[in-house]
Parts: structure tokens; C-alpha cells; sequence
């Protein structure tokens, strides 16, 4: 009897130990389950509207603008300040000119000379003539005297030599006055040259605008035209820029090439003035692709560029060339389609998609049917309904 009642009360202590060591396991997986859940980032499954944008970034640019360019390789003595506006006419620039001081001075001494040379050519040729003319007369005279016996035939011959000579002289002269009337041209020809580069030392605006300084070099070299560099001839200055037509100069990567086209709306936002947006319109696409420069060290890379324009709707006197931009362009819009984080998104090796869904305390794994996309999101045509339940990383074993 006694054992019958000990066998019973230890299959009733083991029941109860594997009931408990049940539990016990349940509640182990249980915390295991939420705990993968707790330290697990997640996301609903969202529906509404979906903008399709393709980002980049680029320069403020005017549509139209006067360059100012350096006429001799002088040093730069004064600009005028960079952000000003100017008035056609006002004086932006002025080059060293002490060297054309000196040379127009010299220019001038030179038309000086040059022309008092010409006028004592001129006052000997005049002379040379009166000579010529009389020796002429003496000539035409003699031969009637000479008829009625007052001079002899010698003193004819004497006559006419004396007239040839005389002619002779005279022409010699006259060349003498023209090779003088040429010094004198080519003399206040020089002059003119060296009052032309004095008054080019000068550079006026050739329209009103603000004043924006050219950028020389590239890279981390690249810097702006200063006062006491020395420029070379041609090279440009600054720009007078009309802000009431703005641009933004950007590049489009290769692989969002087929995504953009012209007249695609876009948002402009500027760094300086990062809470207001500006729109504007694609202009226009480069035709041939190009390696993509890094700004930091101005050499390129890998990457395949379209050189990009936007045209800025309206104007802003907050718009100046130079300000860097951030552009979005609205490539899409998709109305009321259901989204989901693009990390929530994952690819097997066959590229077919999937995502780590919640269901209850477990992880599925889902296969999904994707449609558009942007930086953030991705729409879901098949797989995902509304408020379901992804992980944003691939969930711990």
C-alpha cells in the first residue's frame, strides 16, 4: 500500500517538474522572441503618396553675363568689391600702368620730333621748288637772247643743266617729305597704342551687374582673382552677371539618366538659406558623359557624369551666382501606393526581393513585388498590406 502511494506521489512530482520546466522553456523562448523584437529597428508599412526624386547637388549661375578680362599681363592695383553693383561706365579694374605712363610720354616726344622733322623737309622742299621754278624761267629766257646775240650758247647749256639739276633736287626732296610724313604717321600711331593700353589699365563696366571675382586653378587650389596678382593676358576678372535669370549648374550620374528629362520640375534650396525652397525646370542634358571631378582634389574618378542646367523659376535677390544648391528632381509622384523604408528591402541571389516581416512573436520572411523608388522609400505593388510590421536589418539568430 505504502508503495503504490510512493509511486504515485513521484509520477505526480515528475508531471508537475516537466510542467514547470515547460513553462519555464515557454517563457525562456518568449523572452527570447520579444527580446529579438526589442533590440530590432522596425517599421510600419505605410500608405499614401510617393515622390520619386533624383538628388543633386550644384552652383548658382546667371543665364546671361559680361566678362571682364585682363588686357596685359600687369598687376591688378584695385577691384572693385566683389558683391557690389555696378553701373556701365563705373571703373571695376585698373591694371600697373607705369610702364605705359613712360611709354606714352616717350610716344609722344617721339610724334614731337617726327613731326618738326617733317616740317623742315617740308619748308626745304618748299624752297627747292621756288629755286626750281626760277631755274626754269632762266632757262625758257636764254634761248630768245641768245637769238638776238645777248648770251651765248654756252650760257643756255649752263641754263638747262642748272634746271635739271634743279628738278632733281626737287624730287629728292619730295621723297625726303614722304619718308618724314611716315615717321610722323607711324609715330602717332605708337602714340595712339600706348594711350589705348594707359586708358585699358582703366576697365570700365560694360553694363550694370554685381560684381562676382573669376576663380583661378582647380580643387583645393582653386582660388579667387585678388589685388596684387599678376594676371595673364586674357584671362578672366570677374563677371557682371544679370541675377534676374539664375541657373543652377549641376550633373546628373549615368545611372539616373533614364529617369530625367526636360522640363522635370525640380526643388532648389540653397546652403545659405537652407528653410526656403525655390522651383525650377530641367533646361538642359549634357549629350556626352564625362568623368566626375572631386572638388577636393580636382582630379577624376570613376564615375560617369551629364553636365545638368535648371532653370530657376521667377527671381530672388537672394539668388547669387556662386551660392551652392541642392536640387530635387520630381521625377514621379505615385498616388496612395504603399511604402516601405528602402534598408527594409532585401535581394536573394536569383534578384528577387524580400523583406523580415513581425508576424506575432515570429519573423517571416517575405517575398515582395517592388515598384518606384526614392533615397528613403520604395513602393510595394504585391507582398506588404497597410500597418504590417518590417524590420529595417537583418534579424538576430
Amino acid at each position: 500500500m505504502d508503495g503504490k502511494f510512493k509511486f504515485k506521489l513521484n509520477k505526480f512530482h515528475i508531471i508537475i517538474g516537466v510542467l514547470v520546466f515547460s513553462a519555464i522553456a515557454w517563457a525562456i523562448i518568449a523572452m527570447n522572441s520579444e527580446s529579438r523584437f526589442r533590440n530590432a529597428l522596425t517599421s510600419e508599412v505605410r500608405k499614401g503618396d510617393l515622390t520619386v526624386v533624383v538628388s543633386e547637388v550644384g552652383e548658382l549661375v546667371a543665364q546671361d553675363q559680361a566678362t571682364i578680362s585682363a588686357i596685359n599681363d600687369k598687376q591688378i592695383l584695385f577691384l572693385a568689391e566683389e558683391g557690389s553693383y555696378v553701373h556701365e561706365g563705373d571703373t571695376v579694374v585698373i591694371l600697373e600702368s607705369q610702364k605705359y605712363v613712360i611709354s606714352s610720354d616717350e610716344a609722344n616726344s617721339s610724334v614731337r620730333v617726327a613731326q618738326a622733322e617733317y616740317e623742315k623737309a617740308q619748308n626745304e622742299l618748299e624752297a627747292q621748288r621756288a629755286k626750281e621754278e626760277a631755274a626754269k624761267k632762266n632757262y625758257e629766257t636764254l634761248p630768245e637772247l641768245a637769238k638776238k646775240g645777248f648770251v651765248v650758247e654756252s650760257e643756255v647749256e649752263q641754263a638747262r643743266l642748272e634746271y635739271l639739276e634743279m628738278q632733281s633736287t626737287t624730287r629728292s626732296l619730295e621723297s625726303v617729305v614722304q619718308a618724314r610724313q611716315a615717321d610722323v604717321d607711324r609715330a602717332r600711331s605708337n602714340f595712339r597704342n600706348q594711350v589705348r593700353k594707359l586708358e585699358e589699365s582703366y576697365i570700365l563696366a560694360p553694363r550694370e551687374g554685381v560684381v562676382v571675382y573669376a576663380s583661378y586653378g582647380s580643387g583645393a587650389a582653386s582660388r579667387k582673382v585678388e589685388v596684387g596678382m599678376v594676371p595673364f593676358e586674357g584671362m578672366d576678372l570677374m563677371y557682371l552677371p544679370d541675377v534676374s535669370t539664375m541657373q543652377v549648374k549641376s550633373e546628373l550620374n549615368e545611372v539616373d539618366l533614364d529617369k530625367v528629362r526636360i522640363d522635370q520640375p525640380v526643388e532648389i534650396r540653397l546652403d545659405a538659406f537652407p528653410d526656403t525652397s525655390f522651383t525650377g525646370r530641367v533646361k538642359n542634358i549634357g549629350t556626352l558623359a564625362r568623368r566626375k571631378v572631386n572638388p577636393a582634389t580636382g582630379k577624376t574618378t570613376g564615375t560617369k557624369v551629364f553636365d545638368l542646367l535648371v532653370q530657376v523659376d521667377g527671381s530672388d535677390v537672394r539668388l547669387k551666382p556662386g551660392l551652392s544648391a541642392s536640387i530635387n528632381i520630381i521625377v514621379s509622384k505615385q498616388k496612395d501606393v504603399v511604402y516601405i523604408p528602402i534598408e527594409s528591402v532585401f535581394t536573394t541571389d536569383k534578384n528577387r526581393k524580400f523583406v523580415y516581416m513581425k508576424e506575432g512573436n515570429d519573423i517571416e520572411r517575405r517575398m515582395i513585388e517592388t515598384g518606384v523608388s526614392n533615397d528613403l522609400y520604395v513602393e510595394v505593388k504585391n507582398g506588404l498590406e497597410e500597418d504590417d510590421i518590417v524590420l529595417l536589418d537583418i534579424p538576430q539568430e
